[in-house]
């Protein structure tokens, strides 16, 4: 598996909730890369809200 691809897929499993002694066991990668990698998951997840103009907060009455 090339480094690309395995990047890949480990943040599949994080957006799949996966933990990080799973990703340590299977992609062999430390605690703050797996952080840094989360980090980088939950940023991409906000500008993906930011950019559907969903209200976080929920509806308005």
């Amino acid at each position: 598996m090339t480094r690309a691809s395995q990047q890949k897929k480990a943040l599949q499993d994080i957006r799949r909730h996966a933990s990080d002694e799973e990703l340590q066991r299977k992609y062999g990668y430390s605690p703050a890369v797996i952080q840094a990698m989360r980090e980088m998951v939950s940023r991409e997840l906000h500008q993906q809200a930011d950019n559907l103009n969903l209200d976080m907060e929920g509806p308005e009455f």
